[in-house]
């Protein structure tokens, strides 16, 4: 597969591109036609890259190995053999154009391979890419771009990149990119966007000044898109009903934050909840309006979430799950109960609920030093067990654990 989508690329800008299937075709291939360079992957059938590129011998002929980390033994006898490139699988064929590229200014075959028009044809028809000048105001785009964008390049050019904005991304983010490269560094950074039509989409985005006498005259930015990685991401720790993190995501989080706070030595707070009576309000109401009160149970979670230490998890049905820390106990107390009464202000009928006439529900917290959790099921549990006596004492309430560290 790697082979085909090489070469099918490659024959698109190199007149005399030639396709071995293993190391022994590559190796009479390589005497019959005598090539300007060689790229190969290191394990092959028959006969792998390297031990083909010994058979070769001492050459001119500078040759790319492509290479997955795992090969490690490979790769040490690669450097031995004096490999002129590497090229970590999964290719990127814009990296491999560049190696190609990098190889071939620094030999004779500067003149017979990419010529600088092929080369800006290559960049045009397949780098998002754009150029702005000093202000931020777009003075070029490649093709791939406008494409990638749906934009024409005469709707970009002369605009900022705002035109592209998605309304989450916060000032904060385009204030530090700004300060980054108006230092004369490089800014590297994830970013969503959308595009003319709407969609989103994500991208790591790499923005270089370019300088003319010590002054910065243009920014080029170059992004990759990583909108299937992003969307997979989520579809792995997302709940896909409320959007909240889902039960897999949480054994993640718990442990990563019992290990950040037990450095810092502060309080990690775990909530449980349930939504009062919700069997009856599913027989009352039937389960799309059900689906409903999750679905607006878990924006007031989202809500009340929003420092970056914040989580809010939907752990199956409806229970849910909150996690979050630097809070002492009467504060992380007067925190829940801000989140109870925001869902019980929400107003939705529960006409069959045994201790109100609103959906409401109930909270289980505890609050421990770091230091003092001894593992997070025994953490849930505690919470778990206040959950239950909230329950018990009338609902809509939070109590908190017993096994909370109160000083």
């Amino acid at each position: 597969m790697i082979s085909e989508e090489v070469s099918f690329f490659f024959k698109r800008y190199v007149k005399s591109f030639h396709v071995a299937n293993n190391g022994i075709e590559g190796l009479e291939l390589f005497k019959k036609i005598k090539p300007d360079i060689l790229i190969s992957d290191i394990q092959m059938p028959k006969m792998d890259g390297l031990e083909m590129v010994e058979e070769i011998g001492n050459t001119s002929v500078p040759i790319i190995i492509t290479t997955a980390y795992s090969d490690i033994d490979y790769f040490l006898k690669a450097i031995e053999l004096k490999i002129s490139k590497f090229v970590i699988k999964p290719i990127n064929l814009i990296t491999l154009i560049s190696d190609v590229q990098d190889c071939v200014t620094s030999s004779h075959l500067q003149d017979k391979l990419f010529k600088k028009d092929n080369l800006l044809k290559i960049v045009d028809e397949n780098v998002l890419i754009s150029i702005t000048d000093k202000d931020g105001i777009i003075v070029d785009v490649s093709s791939s771009f406008c494409e990638f964008t749906k934009y024409k390049k005469e709707e970009l050019i002369g605009q900022t990149h705002n035109i592209l904005k998605h309304d989450e991304t916060p000032s904060s983010f385009y204030k530090n990119m700004w300060d980054i490269i108006r230092s004369g560094k490089v800014y590297i950074s994830e970013i969503k966007n959308k595009k003319k039509d709407g969609t989103i989409y994500f991208v790591t985005l790499t923005i270089t000044p370019v300088f003319r006498d010590g002054e910065i005259v243009n920014y080029t930015a170059i992004r990759n898109d990583i909108t299937d990685k992003i969307k997979l991401e989520q579809l792995i720790i997302e709940d896909d009903l409320t959007k909240l993190y889902n039960r897999r995501h949480f054994n993640t989080i718990i442990n990563q934050e019992i290990r950040r706070l037990k450095r810092d030595n502060l309080k990690l707070s775990l909530v449980s909840i349930d939504i009062d009576h919700f069997k009856k309000y599913n027989d009352t109401y039937g389960h799309p309006k059900g689906d409903d009160v999750l679905v607006e149970i878990g924006k007031v979670l989202k809500n009340h979430t929003s420092r970056a230490t914040d989580y809010a998890f939907r752990m199956g049905g409806e229970e849910f799950c909150l996690i979050f820390s630097g809070l002492e106990v009467e504060e992380s107390l007067f925190y829940v109960q801000e989140v109870v009464n925001a869902v019980e202000n929400l107003n939705i009928e529960h006409k069959n609920s045994k201790n109100n006439d609103v959906v409401t529900i109930s909270a289980g917290i505890v609050v421990q030093k770091a230091s003092e959790i001894i593992n997070e099921d025994t953490l849930y549990k505690y919470s778990d067990i206040a959950l239950y006596q909230a329950k018990i004492k009338g609902r809509n309430q939070v109590i908190l654990s017993d096994s909370s560290t109160m000083s």
